[in-house]
């Protein structure tokens, strides 16, 4: 365990200049995957979902974090609050998962011990005043909000938010974001897939003109990608938009900017890939599962408002998730070579070289690089100026 540990340590660090894809054990060990989940999905912000879709006094989404059952809750006081999903008794998850609406209390289904929508406890059957409610209020953790999106860190001294995620705004900033209110969910699934391949396989288009030769290769093609600005606590790459749709936006775009014919894919680690249009902003949230499975929720924020109905027939999105599902589930059957250390990263694969960096950050406490920044982040920086 201590060779792949340093293995490991060794390939994340790497400059892109001397990059080499991680040791194929670490997408598969049981020790590596509860070593991730501790220092990084039980220390790191991690992306909730859409504020939009907890608008209403009482609504609630549950999930699982890495092993912990959350829940964030819109309480009658008016506040969204993330808290711990499990009864303080026996441990028992008390909200089901997904999203849901909270009546009146939250009432355990095992022993009916109850809780307030702001995680107090309120009482329990046959208490006898044996129990203490301030010592079995449900843990709360800190949530906060980024362009309408949530973001949650269940350590006890979380990171300052703002002071990394807040310099990604500018690049943003010729987007209308601020027009972008309703929010969707999408597919939901497990994968049978590490959650670092998808993430790997999420954030680089190198793989498009291959694995998605007719649906994202038609309309955003690899050789149209390139990188704009990053390091490892955040990425973004961009790409120019080709289809006849993109065609009719540059003849009627008006007083647009030019990046209104280009996309942004923002990645936020560990688990969050954006893809912002002037269209929209749409997204995949990947979380582990263990060690060779995944968990991918898909969803976005648009202008107008889109019916659960229209999201099921998305027949587009649903083909490129299916051959992503595809694509990494096999890469995942190879991670059990033994013959094989993994090979060198091009200089289109850059991203995953952040993603590889913040990993080191994040296990081993290796120094972030400094961001670096290419000529095609002017076409969305130099116009902010304008």
């Amino acid at each position: 365990m201590s060779d792949l540990i340093e293995l490991y340590e060794e390939r994340a660090k790497q400059p892109m200049e001397a990059a080499l894809s991680l040791p194929f054990a670490v997408y598969r060990d049981e020790a590596i995957a509860a070593l991730e989940a501790q220092k990084i999905f039980h220390q790191q912000w991690v992306f909730v979902c859409a504020v939009d879709l907890l608008k209403e006094v009482g609504s609630y989404y549950a999930f699982t974090l890495a092993g912990e059952s959350i829940a964030v809750v819109h309480g009658k006081d008016g506040h969204i609050r993330a808290m711990s999903n499990n009864c303080s008794h026996r441990g028992t998850p008390l909200l089901e998962t997904g999203f849901g609406r909270i009546e009146r209390n939250i009432v355990c289904p095992y022993h009916a011990w109850t809780y307030a929508d702001d995680g107090a406890l309120k009482g329990a059957p046959f208490d006898n005043g044996c129990v203490n409610k301030h010592l079995h209020a449900l843990p709360k953790y800190a949530l906060t909000e980024w362009m309408g999106l949530l973001f949650i860190n269940l350590s006890d001294a979380p990171e300052d938010f703002a002071a990394n995620f807040n310099r990604v705004n500018p690049y943003l900033a010729n987007y209308p974001l601020d027009q972008f209110k309703h929010a969707y969910v999408g597919v939901s699934e497990r994968w049978n897939s590490n959650w670092k391949l998808a993430v790997e396989n999420g954030i680089e288009s190198y793989h498009l003109f291959m694995v998605h030769r007719e649906t994202l290769e038609v309309n955003t093609p690899s050789k149209k990608a390139y990188y704009v600005a990053g390091g490892a606590d955040w990425s973004i790459t961009g790409g120019e938009i080709v289809t006849q749709r993109g065609a009719l936006a540059k003849l009627f775009s008006g007083s647009l900017p030019e990046c209104a014919n280009h996309y942004l894919l923002i990645y936020l680690p560990p688990g969050f890939i954006g893809i912002l249009t002037y269209e929209s902003f749409d997204w995949i949230a990947i979380t582990p599962d263990g060690a060779e499975h995944c968990f991918v929720q898909s969803g976005g924020l648009t202008a107008h408002k889109i019916s659960t109905e229209d999201v099921v027939k998305d027949s587009f999105t649903n083909a490129f998730l299916s051959e992503d599902k595809e694509i990494c589930e096999r890469v995942q059957a190879g991670m059990g070579s033994t013959h094989h250390s993994g090979g060198k990263l091009l200089e289109v694969e850059r991203i995953v070289v952040d993603f590889h960096q913040y990993l080191a950050k994040c296990l081993f406490n290796h120094s972030a690089a400094a961001i670096h920044e290419t000529d095609a982040a002017q076409l969305f920086r130099g116009e902010l100026a304008e």
